[in-house]
């Protein structure tokens, strides 16, 4: 259900599991962690988080007192959030390799600026998911390893031969589409005229996938309740990605997924030059960046008029992600990654290559 550990963690398990790595995933929160945080009624739901998350920790505790004792044990973020390091300390005392993995700028958070440098100290490793954050880990660590955000681009794919069908013969209305948790739909809300202009000049749709819809004041919004079954579809039939990010520091630290998942499927793609979107979009060839909400209405405008900008961006941004972020590719260099720490060979020659990502 929560993207970092679908993406970053349960997606290669089977990649491990062929390099002869034995693995076993102890999540901390489970699904009915998300039904909670849909509750409206603010004083229900910060009791029933509390109260849930309470038992979980103490599961958590069991987990790591029960557990066959692992050559190798990489966190997720943290294991105990918002809690001092307390147990990570006892483990390391305790002689267990601990990797800390994360993928978001949690070190801007509250309460968390004073414990993430605790952890990444203490750690044998740290895996992250762009340069900004491995600048930022390489402070205090000596061993950083970027793994990029990854697709299954046998999962995320352009739509099949059907797809070659006209847009007429499809639908003669074009579908912008945004993909994403709920919490960061505000971000769409700088796009309001923008995206207000394509749905009044082209007749265009706005599609937001998420777990609840937005409040966007003047747009039609076509809301699809997000879905692990029928998320892949429910892009494969848009023709415009968006990915607005604000410029910050929080934004800097984030991984690209949507804008990924939009290339995967072919779809052109539309995003803020911000962190990681930087080396993700090379400029006309296989995305646009905008800016402004005129920059914006400007590109989304170029897009909805010109089909063969689409299929050239939409192409161009497929191959992207096939030769740079796929799964298939990264699957196996994570198995080296984890044989590396194990056995110490993240040293000496090989400390260039952990910071520029190569496996």
């Amino acid at each position: 259900m929560g993207p970092a550990s679908r993406y970053r963690i349960y997606q290669f398990l089977p990649y491990l599991e062929h390099a002869d790595i034995q693995c076993a995933v102890y999540p901390l929160f489970e699904s009915a962690y998300f039904k909670l945080l849909e509750i409206q009624s603010k004083p229900v739901r910060v009791v029933a988080v509390a109260v849930y998350s309470g038992v979980r920790f103490l599961k958590r505790l069991w987990d790591l007192v029960a557990v066959k004792r692992p050559e190798l044990l990489v966190v997720e973020g943290q294991l105990f959030p918002y809690c001092p390091p307390w147990v990570e300390k006892l483990l390391v005392y305790l002689g267990h390799r601990v990797v800390i993995e994360f993928d978001d700028a949690i070190y801007l958070t509250r309460f968390h600026e004073r414990k993430l440098p605790q952890l990444l100290n203490l750690s044998a490793s740290v895996i992250v998911g762009n340069r900004t954050l491995a600048e930022y880990a390489s402070r205090y660590s000596s061993s950083v390893t970027i793994v990029p955000t990854v697709v299954d681009t046998e999962r995320f794919a352009p739509n099949a031969p059907s797809s070659t069908r006209t847009l007429s013969e499809r639908d003669s209305r074009i579908t912008i589409v945004w993909i994403g948790l709920a919490y960061n739909a505000p971000y769409l809300e700088a796009l309001t005229s923008a995206i207000q202009r394509v749905q009044q000049e082209f007749h265009a749709r706005f599609r937001v996938i998420s777990s609840r819809p937005p409040k966007l004041k003047g747009i039609e919004v076509d809301f699809v309740p997000w879905e692990f079954r029928t998320e892949v579809e429910r892009l494969q039939d848009c023709q415009i990605g968006i990915m607005p990010l604000p410029d910050s520091e929080w934004a800097k630290g984030k991984c690209g997924l949507k804008l990924l998942q939009y290339m995967a499927v072919g779809m052109a793609a539309v995003a803020s030059p911000i962190g990681v979107n930087r080396e993700i979009i090379t400029p006309e060839e296989n995305g646009l960046f905008a800016t402004s909400p005129d920059d914006w209405g400007r590109q989304l405008g170029r897009l909805c008029r010109d089909a063969s900008l689409r299929h050239q961006l939409g192409t161009a941004g497929r191959r992207t992600v096939e030769e740079r972020y796929a799964l298939n590719m990264w699957g196996p260099r994570l198995g080296d990654i984890y044989q590396s720490i194990v056995y110490r060979r993240c040293e000496g020659a090989h400390s260039h290559n952990q910071l520029t990502g190569e496996a």
